[in-house]
């Protein structure tokens, strides 16, 4: 049976006094740095279950934090993994996939279940929250517990980092007027989803602000590749149909194209197409697919970043609806630009 570390093991392997660890321990009363170092080491090499919330963020020896959300196949939840996971590099931060899924227990007890498993912090990626689910969580969990949201909503009542949604809308159909394209269409994301609205204002914004654009055809999409596909059967029923078609999201992009070529469409000959998060895909797929690029890895660094501030009280414990926008960029690929002679490879047929 392995014996219970206690406070006078770690007094005696230091050769300080009791209390004086118990303070240390504790973060009450005044101790010198010197010997806090030693007691937290000793506490470490010993075993000794330290609290969280009690350890100075110099003494710890890593970070556990709790990436939440409802996971579900695909590239996109594994490349927002893959770009936490890349952010801890450097960093005493260990960050963990927590699907939800298929979890009968509400929000609230998953988040008090991970407190209680020793972990240091949470982000959230539950875009199905509204503002009174977020003010809930809040209430119910204690402040020295950070939560960061990473799904935006209209009004936020917890601290945020996103990319800019609007800004990625913006400047897809700034592109495609800078391709000479007049008559736009856009397959939008579930209006539920504030991230989704944001794309769509940003897109029609623009194409409403300028003289050479026209809005033709909106489509009510889901973000999924099912619907991309069905955004195309409504698309091809048109008798005015778009020169170029902004897609929310990837997988509506990929399900779209999927079935424009098999139908005999050329992209982007005959319709234009973008996407928004730059999966892998878009780079392997034929024609490589333009996107909005969403940084991942720098989604994670500020939002670990806002999360050590909180940790260290840098930053006011109650501060509460603070919302960090991550810059997005457009990464132009052939599915928008003429393809010039590798267009007879994707289409030798147009060769004879």
């Amino acid at each position: 049976m392995i014996e219970k570390v206690t406070l006078k093991d770690i007094a005696q392997d230091t050769g300080l006094s009791i209390s004086t660890v118990s303070r240390a321990l504790s973060q009450t009363g005044k101790i010198s740095k010197e010997n806090e170092k030693k007691v937290f080491e000793s506490a470490y090499r010993l075993n000794y279950p330290l609290t969280s919330a009690h350890t100075p963020m110099e003494h710890r020896e890593r970070i556990n934090i709790a990436l939440v959300t409802r996971h579900f196949t695909g590239e996109f939840y594994s490349s927002l993994f893959e770009g936490f996971d890349q952010s801890t590099e450097g960093i005493k931060a260990l960050v963990s996939l927590i699907s939800v899924s298929y979890s009968s227990s509400p929000v609230i007890q998953v988040l008090s279940e991970l407190k209680k498993n020793r972990y240091d912090a949470a982000v959230l990626f539950l875009p199905e929250l509204v503002a009174a689910d977020y003010l809930e969580l809040l209430h119910s969990i204690s402040n020295d517990f950070p939560i960061v949201s990473i799904a935006p909503i209209a009004n936020p009542v917890m601290d945020t980092v996103t990319f800019d949604n609007y800004r990625g809308g913006y400047l897809v159909a700034k592109h495609f007027e800078e391709r000479g394209f007049q008559n736009l269409g856009i397959i939008q994301g579930p209006t539920k989803q504030s991230e989704a609205m944001l794309r769509k204002n940003g897109f029609i914004d623009y194409t409403e602000s300028s003289d050479n654009l026209n809005l033709t055809w909106q489509y009510n999409g889901d973000f999924s590749f099912q619907n991309g596909k069905d955004a195309y059967d409504d698309y091809r029923k048109l008798d005015l149909k778009p020169d170029a078609v902004f897609c929310s999201n990837d997988s509506m992009t990929l399900g779209f194209m999927h079935s424009a070529l098999r139908d005999g469409i050329h992209i982007p000959q005959d319709v234009a197409v973008a996407g928004f998060d730059d999966l892998p895909a878009c780079s392997l797929y034929t024609p490589t697919i333009t996107s909005v690029n969403t940084p991942y890895e720098l989604l994670g660094k500020k939002t670990l970043e806002l999360i050590f501030n909180r940790l260290e009280k840098r930053t006011e414990i109650q501060h509460i609806g603070y919302t960090s926008l991550v810059p997005v960029s457009l990464n132009i690929r052939e599915s928008s630009t003429e393809l010039a002679n590798k267009f007879q490879n994707y289409y030798p047929d147009l060769s004879e």
